[in-house]
């Protein structure tokens, strides 16, 4: 069997191990970070869709309020 067919080390070290790890653990971390930043986009516009959806109701109570529509004790 050649060398680094069983888990050994790579030709090269340590040193090469290392520089591989730190971009592969780059890699995961950009994904990460990218997916997070699909679901935050995602969950503001979902907040400003009910952001928009309270303002109509407010909006809503305000008109039936002016027309005398609320209760009388």
């Amino acid at each position: 069997m050649a060398e680094g067919s069983t888990g050994g080390t790579r030709a090269g070290g340590e040193a090469q191990g290392d520089s591989f790890t730190k971009r592969e653990k780059a890699n995961e971390d950009f994904f990460i970070r990218k997916q997070e930043k699909e679901k935050l986009l995602q969950l503001k516009a979902k907040l400003a869709d009910q952001q928009k959806h309270l303002e109509e109701l407010s909006k809503h109570i305000d008109e039936l309020a002016k027309e005398g529509g609320g209760e009388k004790n």
